[in-house]
């Protein structure tokens, strides 16, 4: 056995993760790499390089006794979980539901997590106090888990539903009563075992009777080895009756445990946050960096099948083994400074997720999760604090896991300002893969790329540039689904007055033939909301689309008021019939001008209006809503709206930052005129203020904003300008450039 030890390693001590739980893994990695237990009659690995090996070698490390050490081996996870089961049954039983968890499939739900999430983070707008463990970290992975199991969301679930979710949320918490300082179950926690274990003897029953596409159905039809791998009966020992359980355990609470230890250490480390602010493309990487500084599951169990020695130390044959995750995560000899949280980091290897047999089934899904909830929240929080001290969810001894986590922000959330971005994306070739008529006049272009390969990501809202050699570039919104990665769909009105792009579209472009296409960009995002008003006038439906599908599926109340010339002319009506009432159609030649004094005149705190249409439309929704609260009412235009003269009539420079070039702009040149003669590029596309695509970062300087694109907030910041239209207030403007 191992020599006695100075310092004692108890995870049943419930004031071990609150106190210095890191501390002692230092403690035990240096003077004792192999620790024995006397008291709990077991070893621990902390080192990375031991505990890798050991979770790596599934002959000697064996799972048969659980991965638990306390008695929710004995009561709470069945023989039949896959985290008691060695191979070969093992890997029989994990096939069932392992292309459910591949990347790939967990991609496709981006769309539907990111609608979870939303809804979540919409309710935090307006306060700057809240707890974002108990209203962000905690219900996500719950309504995700739903999601996967193809239950109702919470907008279409029946009461009845409603209530038994609520039930298993209640009974999933009370799992993990403990007598303290031991590692039994106590009362509450045995009784909800027998409640979480029926609901999903129930739940699997149901499927039995009634197949559907998803997961449980899968679970419940599924063969191993010709043999069916659902009994006649299903019992609370029953290998799905297991499997369930702990999909829904470990995904749910480590999850939790990742999103609230995010928050957290962000809030710790304010230079971390403000990194992800100015460049969120290091999410990934925060996530990961997470994982690896406060692993969720900081421990797992394991039995030895031999003899075998280590560090001087002898762990013999059926020997119970601590193999500590959260000690190996901030080893010394594998991290630099381990103990920094520093998204930065080189990526490297950790154990937050396990390896080998046992690697965690869900990974893909919580590191999605978790990066949708940093890209979604993060904007609306801004420079938050903690606002008292976070309280540690009592849980089994294996977790790390916030329950509160209170929050403050530096004043009332609003809807965050739309992300920005100088740099364009690089022309794409694209291949017309279909072109269908959907109105007079209007025909909708599909495209794909040459390859076969993805288009760059978008959301609701977004527009590119279809680019046709000879012609001038036209913008136009994107209106099929954000999901659908391959295809890039178009709605195109013909304009026989136009640049020309629309009449090449319809009179002369067909299947097969290449085009050049530049983008995604948005300045037309869709927020959050509970609720919202659609206005559409024409051609404009194409923008509003995508806003549509995304508003529905996240159980947002929704209206759209749709008008047009004639109804012959309006496009995609088919699509839209099967919203019902949430749907209303105005051809002016039966009802006339769109009602915008009623549907405008009462402003309501709690709605967004969304608007794109032709320029009168857009001029008398915005008188409309003068009254309405600041941000509710939200437009795109893709012709330029009226302006006066120039705020200054004379000329004024332009230096370029980057080349330290100082330039004059006289009266009757643009910005943009200017500075291309002088050498710089600058994409650049509508020449007219209306698509967004030559931002210009303003370093100094105090532009006269004349576009159609930033809204009143954006303007009054005075950091960036359209420099095809825009001009000066002051007597110099110093650009990034």
């Amino acid at each position: 056995m191992a020599a006695p030890t100075a310092v004692e390693y108890d995870p049943f001590d419930p004031t071990f993760y609150t106190a210095d739980p890191f501390g002692t893994y230092r403690w035990m990695r240096d003077e004792a790499p192999v620790y024995w237990s006397e008291r709990w009659q077991w070893f621990a690995l902390t080192r990375f390089d031991d505990v890798r090996a050991a979770i790596t070698d599934a002959d000697t490390f064996r799972s048969f006794e659980g991965m638990d050490i306390d008695d929710s081996r004995l009561e709470q996870v069945p023989p039949g979980s896959i985290g008691s089961m060695d191979n070969p049954r093992h890997d029989q039983v994990r096939q069932v539901v392992q292309p459910y968890f591949v990347p790939r499939r967990i991609a496709t739900m981006e769309s539907g997590i990111r609608t979870v999430v939303r809804e979540l983070v919409a309710n935090l707008r307006g306060r700057d106090r809240f707890d974002l463990a108990d209203e962000l970290a905690w219900p996500m992975p719950f309504d995700v888990f739903f999601h996967l199991m193809g239950f109702p969301g919470r907008a279409d679930a029946t009461a009845e539903q409603l209530a038994r979710r609520d039930q298993l949320e209640r009974w999933t918490h009370e799992l993990k009563e403990r007598i303290p300082g031991t590692p039994h179950l106590g009362p509450k926690a045995k009784a909800a075992t027998a409640g979480v274990q029926q609901y999903f003897i129930d739940v699997l029953n149901e499927r039995r009777r009634e197949h559907r596409d998803d997961l449980l159905t899968k679970m419940v039809t599924a063969d191993v080895d010709g043999t069916p791998f659902v009994p006649d009966e299903i019992t609370p020992v029953s290998e799905v009756s297991g499997l369930m359980t702990i999909l829904f355990l470990g995904g749910v609470e480590s999850t939790a445990g990742l999103t609230g230890t995010l928050f957290k250490l962000l809030a710790e480390n304010p230079d971390q946050r403000a990194l992800l602010q100015a460049d969120p493309s290091l999410i990934p990487a925060a996530v990961e960096e997470a994982m690896r500084w406060a692993t969720p599951l900081q421990l797992t169990a394991r039995t030895t099948s031999r003899e075998v020695t280590l560090h001087g130390v002898t762990m013999p044959k059926g020997a119970r083994v601590v193999l500590i995750p959260g000690a190996a995560n901030r080893d010394e000899r594998r991290y630099p400074d381990p103990d920094r949280f520093d998204i930065t980091r080189p990526p490297g290897r950790h154990v937050g997720f396990g390896e080998g047999v046992h690697g965690c089934l869900g990974a893909p899904m919580a590191r999605l999760e978790a990066r949708i909830a940093l890209e979604e929240a993060l904007p609306l929080l801004g420079d938050y604090e903690l606002d008292g001290e976070p309280t540690f969810y009592p849980s089994s001894p294996n977790m790390y896991v916030w329950k509160h986590l209170p929050i403050r922000t530096p004043g009332p959330t609003a809807p965050p300002a739309p992300t920005r971005r100088q740099d364009v994306a690089s022309e794409l070739e694209a291949v017309v893969v279909g072109k269908e008529s959907v109105s007079e006049g209007v025909v909708t272009l599909s495209l794909g790329r040459p390859d076969g390969g993805s288009f760059p990501a978008w959301a609701p809202g977004a527009h590119t540039d279809l680019l046709l050699d000879g012609i001038a570039p036209r913008q136009y919104s994107l209106c099929g689904s954000p999901e659908d990665t391959t295809t890039w769909r178009l709605g195109i009105l013909r304009e026989a007055d136009g640049r020309g792009t629309s009449r090449h579209v319809h009179d002369t472009l067909d299947v097969g033939d290449r085009v050049r296409v530049r983008g995604p960009r948005n300045n037309f995002p869709l927020a959050c909301s509970r609720r919202f008003l659609f206005i559409a006038g024409g051609i404009g439906i194409t923008a509003l689309l995508p806003m549509i599908a995304a508003a529905h599926a996240s159980g947002a109340d929704w209206h759209l008021v749709y008008g047009g010339r004639q109804r012959a002319s309006m496009a995609f009506l088919d699509e839209l019939a099967r919203y019902g009432d949430r749907v209303t159609v105005a051809p002016q030649d039966e009802v006339g001008l769109l009602d915008l004094d009623t549907l405008l005149g009462t402003p309501r705190e709690d709605t967004l209006v969304y608007c794109c249409g032709p320029e009168p439309l857009l001029a008398a929704v915005e008188d409309r809503c003068a009254g309405w609260p600041e941000g509710a009412l939200h437009v795109e235009r893709f012709s330029p709206q009226p302006i006066g003269e120039p705020l200054r009539t004379e000329a004024f420079t332009v230096e370029l930052a980057r080349t330290g070039v100082t330039l004059e702009v006289p009266p009757e040149r643009s910005v943009l005129e200017v500075v291309e003669e002088a050498g710089a590029t600058v994409v650049s596309s509508c020449a007219e203020g209306t698509c967004g695509t030559c931002e210009t970062r303003v370093l100094d300087g105090v532009p006269d904003h004349r576009d159609s694109v930033l809204d009143a907030a954006e303007r009054s910041r005075n950091d960036c300008m359209m420099i095809c239209v825009s001009r000066s207030c002051t007597a110099s403007l110093r650009l990034d450039l």
